[in-house]
């Protein structure tokens, strides 16, 4: 795999450098400034010295024929221009603000009156012409004043379109990733990058491999859709650009504190827990002494950064350690609730280095250390079964170097080399002990441990042209990556297996075996995209290739400790993934400025994109890629420890991976041989107009549709006798059954054919359960295709934004969504995944689509993102900035629909068999918007003082978040006819005030 790598990689380089005449290097980590100059008369200046200073080195460039120069890759922040003629006055534009993926474009008069020095002061505009994406950017002002939880998926909730699974109320969430979605985007379609360096963890698609200090951001960039072709998924992209070294030492520390006696009491009684939603139902939750709640939350860090050589050698460092102790909702034997305990250590280094006037490198580490006492801490999940979470895999979590040539002022090349090694371990409170699953759906004693290592290797290129064809300026971008991504997973149930309680005194057991996957997975990609203007209209016209496939490595298991006989050691040989997915798709992007003034912009773009892969289908026909288990009843015992081999006698049935004539190894899963990435297409409109330079507002129209979605369909094969008889058969245990027809079930006979009840609103329910008919059996394998089912998005959002200027600024949006599925009635599904579906829901024509949070990280196995609406407005005000008593204040408001409240049954027992059916939930409502949760509105306030002497400063400020202390139900136990049924499980956390200083100098 090494060695492919770098062959692969050397052959990347060698052909951008044969290619003559194109940069997209800038779009994640920087910005791009153009400039017009022209004379008095309009027309064309060639041979003005044109030089911008800021960040890092002077540049200097010379327009061409037609008046315009340009300057590729700017860290974000403030710069200033100068234009110098012979025979015209010199002109100075001081504050030009660059941003990350925005191209800035100014237009310079020069003026034949020769005088000192002419200043322009207006600021720099906010449209950008040759922007091809839709989403939002959030500088360091915004990051720095407006009260937020000081995490990047705060910010990713103030995007237009973009929903998260969880409320963070002060920093009680940013000790674990949230799952998101935006714009028709799944979660896991999500890319992460960190200073021009992709680190999506491949093994949980469209998650971070860390955490981070968020003092260390100059700027994030958030992107959720459009025509770029360096964008390979329509998932939402977030690009985070750390600080780096200027020419003038700069630095800060902070210090912040929320604690618990800052904290407002629950506003719910236990009284009004069965009427927090529209349901009006009189739950038997009868203790619930607290919500979810702070205990402390602290956060303090520093960086530093300047020049080692002025003008050449700069470096700059940071260093955080967050620590934030929580309290959950607890239970009726432990009220007081369980305790979750995170440590966050981070630091970043970088050094960027200006070797020659037209070569400029970086060398960039970042390290993500997080320790979690009691992660999933809830009422399902009591102390002891827990997970201590630490960091498992080398250090440092990523690192870069980069290096940029400029060959002329038409060529650009950039090349980059970067390693990212993610990796945790989930170890679980409770130790070497079973876990145990009561009647309330409690699990007691222990849970399953977790290693995992995901390190990912990559090398790209990119570079820009820019040409000229009769009267049209292009500009030409291109470049390809390869990159690797290795997944390493041990996971293991403690004790050696694990008990359920069935009631009556017998429980079923499930003897495990480890599961030990190990995948290498690989992604080549390329892209050409050329950007030109025709008078007030501006195209992007681009398009791109991928090709993703991998290899599953082998890997030794031992056997299970208590039943070596059923489940001996094994030796996996590995296989390849069984498919490879190649896809080139278009982008078209079209801008038109209005008016002589082009103050308003029209845009419109198609994009289409492909899923990115992910390790987990890579490893589909991987057996040893989850637990082998082999099951039984037996008395209950709930004591941490299995009945002996002689208790357990004869074995139920085995799972899908296991041969249970050998207890070898078992290929029960399939791959369509035509098996294809699933595709996006993506119409966008908006209309932008700039009310003044600094203030833009806009609204937007996203129309997706997404086909060729995978699905997973079961797997039967025809044994002509009875079911048992068929599963000993060693014809019918190989993959070679064939996938299921409607016809291939059958409504189960008796009052065992349907599943009757209540729900939370007091109507009842009457569902049919299905089961496969005589002679056609299941070793519960599964064939992975492109299904028929589609899904179609149609979003809307009106956006505003207000850069800092005279003493206000202003961000916000209002959106409303509608994402559903259209699922052809030919479709020849399995009647109970009708009931049973995607996402937990009922997949049916015209029902919502889901995202559900279960799966991803964190305790929020009962939220499911959907809302028709959401908005977020945030803003400051500075308060006489030129008094000594002069303040700050600012706000944050957010709020949404609330997401659906899924309620289900699980049945347990197959009537032919007396067999448990493993945890099949069928759900007890029939669209979304029967049961929904409390909307969401939360508004955080802060204020703050600032203090300058010379060239230190010092700001001391307070925080309210939750500010009308809401305790809105987020979560209850969504299985129903247990003990706990419709229990609340988290609640949003209470109002409470975060106090803080902040120093800085340069």
């Amino acid at each position: 795999m090494k060695s492919n790598f770098w062959g692969r990689s050397l052959a990347v380089a060698a052909l951008l450098l044969l290619v003559a005449g194109g940069t997209a290097f800038a779009q994640l980590q920087s910005g791009n400034l153009y400039a017009k100059v022209s004379d008095e008369q309009g027309g064309a200046l060639p041979g003005v010295t044109v030089t911008v200073t800021g960040n890092g080195a002077p540049q200097v460039q010379v327009t061409n024929a037609q008046g315009e120069a340009r300057f590729l890759g700017l860290s974000p922040g403030s710069f200033a221009l100068e234009a110098q003629l012979e025979g015209f006055s010199t002109l100075n534009y001081p504050n030009i603000v660059i941003n990350v993926g925005r191209n800035t474009s100014i237009e310079l008069t020069l003026s034949a009156a020769v005088e000192d020095v002419i200043t322009v002061t207006a600021e720099s505009p906010l449209l950008d012409p040759r922007k091809v994406t839709f989403g939002n950017t959030v500088d360091s002002t915004e990051l720095e004043k407006i009260p937020t939880a000081r995490d990047p998926w705060a910010v990713l909730q103030s995007t237009p379109g973009v929903l998260t699974d969880r409320i963070n109320v002060g920093g009680n969430e940013s000790g674990q990733q949230s799952n998101y979605v935006g714009r028709g985007g799944g979660g896991d379609q999500a890319v992460w990058s960190l200073d021009g360096v992709v680190i999506t963890d491949m093994s949980a698609t469209g998650s971070s491999p860390g955490y981070y200090d968020f003092d260390a951001f100059e700027e994030m960039q958030v992107s959720t859709g459009g025509s770029d072709a360096t964008s390979a998924t329509g998932g939402v992209v977030l690009n985070m650009v750390t600080k780096r070294g200027t020419n003038e030492w700069r630095g800060s520390g902070r210090y912040y504190e929320s604690d618990k006696s800052n904290q407002a009491d629950l506003d719910l009684s236990n009284s009004e827990l069965g009427k927090r939603g529209p349901w009006n139902n009189n739950t038997a939750q009868t203790v619930l002494r607290q919500g979810n709640r702070i205990v402390k939350v602290q956060d303090y860090g520093a960086e530093l950064g300047g020049p080692i050589v002025k003008d050449r050698l700069w470096i700059w460092g940071s260093y955080s350690k967050p620590k934030i102790s929580l309290r959950t909702i607890g239970t009726a034997a432990i009220p007081e609730g369980f305790s979750d305990l995170t440590t966050l250590e981070d630091w970043n280094g970088k050094i960027n280095a200006q070797i020659t006037a037209s070569n400029s490198a970086t060398a960039f580490a970042w390290n993500s250390d997080k320790v979690k006492l009691g992660r999933n801490a809830g009422p399902t999940r009591p102390q002891e079964t827990t997970w201590n979470q630490g960091k498992f895999g080398p250090s440092p979590t990523a690192y870069k170097v980069e290096d940029t040539h400029v060959f002329s002022s038409n060529f650009y090349l950039t090349g980059m080399y970067s390693k990212v090694n993610g990796g945790f371990q989930l170890a679980p409170q409770g130790g070497d002990r079973v876990p145990f699953l009561d009647t309330n759906g409690i699990w007691h004693q222990s849970f399953f441990l977790i290693q995992i290592e995901r390190p990912q290797e990559q090398f790209k290129a990119d570079a820009s042209t820019f040409f000229n064809t009769g009267t049209l300026s292009h500009e030409l971008k291109y470049g390809a990556s390869v990159r690797t991504a290795e997944q390493t997973t041990l996971s293991r149930t403690q004790g050696g297996g694990y008990e359920i309680a069935l009631g009556g005194g017998t429980s079923f057991y499930g003897i495990a075996r480890d599961q030990f996957v190990g995948v290498e997975a690989e992604y080549d990609s390329a892209y050409i995209q050329d950007t030109f203007s025709i008078g007030n209209l501006t195209a992007n016209v681009g398009v791109r290739y991928d090709k993703q496939g991998g290899d599953n490595v082998g890997k030794n298991v031992a056997a299970n400790r208590l039943a070596p006989d059923l489940l001996p050691a094994i030796n996996y040989t590995g296989q390849s993934a069984g498919f490879e997915w190649e896809t080139i798709v278009p982008r078209l992007g079209l801008t038109y400025a209005l008016g002589a003034e082009r103050k308003t912009l029209l845009r419109f773009s198609y994009s289409q994109f492909a899923d990115q892969l992910a390790t987990g289908f890579v490893s589909w026909l991987n057996p040893i890629a989850a637990q082998s288990y082999v099951y039984f009843y037996g008395p209950t015992r709930g004591n941490g420890s299995l009945p002996t081999r002689a208790q357990l006698g004869d074995p139920l049935y085995y799972s899908a991976n296991v041969n249970p004539n050998t207890g070898q190894l078992l290929q029960s899963n399939q791959v369509a041989s035509n098996l294809n990435a699933p595709i996006s297409d993506e119409l966008a409109f908006g209309v932008e107009h700039a009310l003044r330079p600094e203030f833009v507002v806009g609204l937007s129209a996203t129309f997706r549709k997404y086909s060729d979605l995978l699905e997973q369909e079961r797997l039967v094969f025809d044994c002509g006798g009875t079911a048992r008889g068929c599963a000993t058969s060693d014809a019918n245990l190989l993959g070679t059954g064939r996938v299921h027809r409607r016809s291939d079930y059958r409504q189960r006979p008796g009052t065992a054919g349907v599943l009757s009840g209540t729900r939370p609103d007091g109507t009842t329910y009457n569902i049919p359960i299905y089961e496969l008919v005589p002679g056609v059996d299941s070793r519960n394998g599964f064939r992975l295709e492109n299904g028929d089912r589609e899904q179609e998005y149609t979003g809307l959002s009106f956006t505003f934004t207000k850069r800092l200027a005279n003493r206000w600024m202003l961000r916000g949006n209002v959106s409303w969504q509608d994402w559903t599925y259209n699922n052809p009635t030919s479709e020849n599904e399995d009647p109970q995944e009708q009931l049973a579906g995607a996402n937990g829901s009922a997949v049916k024509d015209g029902s919502a689509v889901l995202q559900g949070s279960g799966t991803g990280s964190g305790a929020k196995g009962n939220v499911y993102i959907n809302s028709e609406w959401s908005y977020s407005v945030n803003g400051l005000y500075q308060i006489a900035p030129d008094r000594a008593w002069g303040f700050n204040v600012a706000a944050n408001l957010t709020g949404r629909q609330g997401y659906p409240a899924y309620y289900f049954r699980r049945f347990t027992t197959s009537p032919r068999t007396g067999i448990p059916e493993g945890g099949i939930s069928i759900p007890v409502v029939n669209n979304p918007d029967d049961y929904r949760y409390e909307d969401i509105r939360v508004l955080d306030l802060r204020i703050e003082k600032e203090f300058n002497i010379k060239d230190f400063g010092f700001t001391v400020g307070a925080d309210v978040f939750n500010a009308t202390n809401e305790s809105t139900v987020l979560q209850r136990q969504g299985r129903l006819n247990i003990g706990t049924g419709d229990h609340v499980t988290e609640t949003i956390s209470p109002r409470i005030i975060r106090l803080g200083v902040k120093f800085n100098f340069r």
